[in-house]
């Protein structure tokens, strides 16, 4: 084999070798017998009763995706990300069932009037991009994802009071 030849042959490999690793497979080495390129998948958290009977009458039309069970200043808690009438839903509780918080996906259209007039009133130019309303600790407020503007997305509570950027900005 030619230096040339030895050297595509080598880039191909490389090349090879480099899509398998980013697909998931294990590289083979001698009398190991060849694994499956399908990750095994963890399996998902168990909810406790409290958490799932909650979720189950608030959201009953609710697909979930995740769970994710972790610690967040320094609370056990319960995050469920879903899919609820085709709009992304995050709703955290603690492990009696209790609500933290919620973070709901909102169509434009279900904005509150008096925070896309904030948002015209300070940037005429944007428009709006992905829309949350998120309740926690008995506050409600909107995030919204901006286009056309010089910042990528503004919070304000429902009655259209700025809560960031703060003005002037």
């Amino acid at each position: 084999m030619t230096v040339k030849a030895r050297g595509i042959a080598c880039a191909l490999g490389t090349v090879i070798a480099v899509a398998a690793a980013a697909a998931g497979a294990t590289p083979l080495s001698k009398g190991v017998p060849a694994q499956s390129a399908a990750p095994a998948k963890a399996a998902p958290e168990p909810l406790p009763p409290a958490v799932k009977a909650a979720f189950s009458e608030a959201y009953p039309q609710a697909t979930v995706r995740q769970v994710i069970h972790e610690k967040a200043h320094g609370h056990e808690q319960y995050e469920i990300e879903s899919v609820d009438q085709g709009l992304k839903l995050h709703v955290s509780y603690k492990p009696d069932g209790s609500v933290i918080s919620v973070e709901q996906e909102v169509a434009a259209a279900d904005v509150p009037a008096a925070v896309t007039a904030a948002i015209t009133a300070r940037y005429p130019q944007a428009t709006l991009g992905v829309c949350e309303r998120a309740t926690e600790k008995k506050s409600t407020y909107y995030d919204i994802g901006l286009k056309g503007a010089p910042v990528d997305s503004v919070r304000l509570t429902p009655d259209g009071k700025w809560v960031s950027p703060k003005p002037g900005k």
